[in-house]
């Protein structure tokens, strides 16, 4: 606890503009971790998401005539293209 009580003293010993700048630089590490956090979270969200409406698709009929029709657009262009 001894070096909390120095830290301190020596935070309060700086001058304000030395204060506002080691305050700057802390608020600028603490939300850079926490963005890189959220982000992080964020992102496993929106796979889990895009999954689970994949699955429904895939698991419905309308899904399954939905993913055949695409397939059979993307053959007829590798076809054209092929062909080109």
């Amino acid at each position: 606890m001894e070096w909390i009580n120095m830290l301190a003293a020596w935070y309060f010993s700086l001058p304000a503009v030395g204060q506002a700048g080691i305050t700057l630089v802390a608020g600028l590490i603490v939300a850079w971790a926490a963005f890189k956090i959220i982000f992080k979270l964020a992102k496993g969200v929106i796979r889990a998401i895009v999954a689970a409406v994949l699955a429904f698709l895939l698991a419905t009929v309308p899904g399954n005539l939905i993913l055949h029709d695409a397939y059979t657009r993307l053959r007829e262009n590798a076809d054209i293209s092929a062909i080109m």
